[in-house]
C-alpha cells in the first residue's frame, strides 16, 4: 500500500507541475506578446533599430516622425506588414479614419503578422468609426476585413410573421456574443412589425431592447416607439406611461408631449389633453414644435366649441412658422438658405444636435437630427476635418526629418472627400426640407377644414347662446401654487404641469343639415 500511495502522489505531483508549467508558459507568451508585439520588424540598420525600439516602447509620435529615415524607401514599407504598421501609426497619431481605411485598402488580415493582427483586432472592435459605419463602404465591406464591420450584417428582411420569428431567433443567437448586434435586429422588428399587423412582436422586441443592457438604441427612442405601438394596440394607459418615460433632456421630448396629448384626446379626456398641448404650444418650445401640434390644439378647441381659440391658434401658427416656411422653401428649391452655412459650421465644431444648432434650428428640417444619411455625412466630414488639422501638424513637425509623401497625398485626398461629404449633406437637407414642406401642406389643409367647420357652426348659431355645463368644484392639491395661464409669459417650471377644465359644447339653436 505504501508503494501505491507513493506512486499515486508522484503522478499527481507530476501532473500538477506540468499543468503549472503549461499555464506559466501561456501567461509568459501572452505577456511577451503584449510587451513586444513588434519583434518582427526589420532591424538591420541603426535607424531601423531606433524605429523598432520606439514602437516597442509605445512612443508612437516619435516613431511616426522617424518613419521617413527608417522604412520609407524599403521593401518592408511596401509590404502588407509595412502598411499595417504605417496604418497603426496613423491611428495612434490622431488619424483613425485614415489609418483604418488605409489598413482595409492595402492589407489582408491573413497576410500580416499575428501579433500585429491582434493589435488591430482590439482597435477595430473598440472603434466608434467602425461601429457607426463611417468607414468608406467601398473598402470596409469587401475583402478579408469584412468580419470587422459586423454591425452592417444585422439587416433583416421582414415581410411576414415567419420572417419576424426567424429574426427573433437570429437576434437571440447573436445576443450571446454581442447585445448591440442583437439590439439592431430587435429595433428593425419593432419598427416593421406594426406595419405588418404584428403588434405583440413589436412590443416583445422593444421590451427586450429595454432590458438587454444594449447601448445601440437610446432608451428615449425605445420609450417613444413603445408608446406608439401600445397606442396602436389600444392600450392607452400603458402608452401614456411609456411616453412619460421620455426625459425632458431628450430631443424626442416635444414629440412625446404631443403623443400624450393625442392619447388623452383618444381617451376622451379633453381637460388633460388641453393641459398637455399647452406645453407643446408654449413660446419656450416654439422653435421645436412641429405643425401637427397646432392642428391638434385646434381639433381640441373645435370639439369643446372654443371657437376663438381655433382662430387664435391659427394666427399663432402663421406668425411663428412664416419665416421657417420661407427658409425651407428656399432650401428645397435652391439647395441652401441664408442660415445653412452657419448651422453646418456649428455642427462641424460641436456635432449634430439641437443644442449646437441653437436658434438656427428654426430654419432647418426637423428630421435632420436623426437622419442617418445626414448624420453620417456631417460626422464623417467632422472627423476628416480633425484629421486634416492633425496631418498639417504632423507635416510641420516632421519636415526637418522628411515626411512620407503618402501623408501629403492623404491631405489632398481628405480635403477632396470633405468637400464631397458637404455636398452630400446639402443634397440630403434639400430632400428633408421637401419632406417638411409636404407635412406643412397636409397640416394646413386640415387646419383650413377645421376653420371652415367653425365658420359653418357660427353661421348656424351666430350668438352661441346655448347652455353649457358648469365646471365641477375641485380642490387644488395641498400646497399647490396656481397661476393664471398667460400665453406669452412662461415659467419653465410650468411646462408640462398645465391643467385644464373644459365645458361641453352649447346646444346649437336650430341646427339642421
Amino acid at each position: 500500500m505504501g508503494n501505491y500511495l507513493t506512486t499515486t502522489w508522484t503522478d499527481k505531483a507530476r501532473t500538477k507541475i506540468a499543468w503549472m508549467l503549461t499555464i506559466g508558459s501561456c501567461l509568459l507568451s501572452a505577456n511577451l506578446a503584449l510587451a513586444a508585439p513588434f519583434d518582427f520588424l526589420p532591424a538591420s540598420s541603426g535607424p531601423e533599430k531606433e524605429m523598432s525600439a520606439l514602437l516597442k516602447s509605445g512612443n508612437y509620435r516619435q516613431a511616426f516622425l522617424t518613419w521617413g529615415t527608417s522604412y520609407q524607401n524599403t521593401a518592408f514599407a511596401q509590404s502588407q506588414d509595412g502598411y499595417a504598421v504605417w496604418s497603426y501609426l496613423l491611428l495612434k497619431n490622431g488619424l483613425p479614419l485614415n489609418g483604418i481605411e488605409t489598413l482595409f485598402a492595402q492589407t489582408q488580415p491573413t497576410k500580416i503578422q499575428p501579433e500585429l493582427l491582434a493589435l488591430w483586432s482590439t482597435e477595430l472592435k473598440a472603434s466608434v468609426l467602425v461601429q457607426k459605419g463611417w468607414i468608406s463602404t467601398d473598402i470596409s465591406t469587401v475583402g478579408g476585413w469584412k468580419s470587422f464591420t459586423a454591425p452592417s450584417s444585422t439587416a433583416v428582411r421582414l415581410r411576414n410573421k415567419g420572417d419576424i420569428a426567424r429574426a427573433f431567433n437570429r437576434a437571440q443567437t447573436l445576443s450571446r456574443q454581442n447585445v448591440n448586434q442583437a439590439a439592431r435586429i430587435y429595433w428593425q422588428i419593432s419598427n416593421r412589425a406594426p406595419i405588418l399587423g404584428q403588434i405583440d412582436s413589436a412590443i416583445k422586441a422593444l421590451k427586450l431592447l429595454a432590458e438587454s443592457g444594449q447601448t445601440a438604441i437610446g432608451q428615449d427612442f425605445i420609450a417613444l416607439t413603445l408608446g406608439r405601438v401600445l397606442y396602436q394596440k389600444g392600450e392607452l394607459d400603458a402608452a401614456l406611461a411609456s411616453f412619460e418615460r421620455v426625459p425632458k433632456g431628450s430631443s424626442l421630448w416635444v414629440e412625446a408631449v404631443e403623443e400624450r396629448a393625442w392619447t388623452h384626446l383618444r381617451k376622451g379626456n379633453h381637460g388633460k389633453a388641453t393641459g398637455v398641448i399647452l406645453t407643446a404650444m408654449s413660446p419656450a418650445l416654439a422653435l421645436l414644435t412641429g405643425p401637427e401640434s397646432y392642428f391638434l390644439s385646434n381639433l381640441m378647441a373645435l370639439q369643446i366649441c372654443d371657437y376663438p381659440r381655433v382662430f387664435k391658434t391659427s394666427e399663432t401658427f402663421k406668425s411663428r412658422h412664416r419665416r421657417r416656411l420661407n427658409e425651407l422653401q428656399t432650401l428645397a428649391t435652391t439647395g441652401t438658405n441664408a442660415h445653412l452655412n452657419q448651422a453646418l459650421a456649428k455642427f462641424e465644431t460641436s456635432g449634430v444636435s439641437q443644442e449646437s444648432a441653437g436658434a438656427l434650428v428654426e430654419f432647418l428640417p426637423r428630421q435632420l437630427f436623426r437622419d442617418s444619411q445626414f448624420l453620417k455625412s456631417i460626422e464623417t466630414r467632422r472627423q476628416i476635418l480633425k484629421e486634416i488639422a492633425a496631418i498639417n501638424t504632423l507635416v510641420e513637425q516632421g519636415s526637418p526629418l522628411g515626411t512620407d509623401p503618402r501623408l501629403e497625398q492623404g491631405l489632398a485626398k481628405n480635403m477632396k472627400r470633405a468637400d464631397q461629404l458637404k455636398q452630400l449633406a446639402y443634397k440630403r437637407l434639400r430632400t428633408l426640407a421637401q419632406v417638411d414642406l409636404n407635412e406643412y401642406k397636409i397640416i394646413l389643409n386640415k387646419m383650413h377644414i377645421l376653420e371652415a367647420e367653425v365658420m359653418e357652426r357660427l353661421h348656424l348659431d351666430d350668438n352661441l347662446k346655448g347652455q353649457r355645463n358648469t365646471l365641477a368644484n375641485t380642490d387644488d392639491p395641498k400646497g399647490a401654487l396656481v397661476f393664471p395661464y398667460v400665453a406669452n409669459e412662461v415659467w419653465m417650471d410650468e411646462l408640462d404641469n398645465y391643467e385644464a377644465r373644459v365645458k361641453d359644447c352649447p346646444t346649437l339653436k336650430g341646427a339642421s343639415l
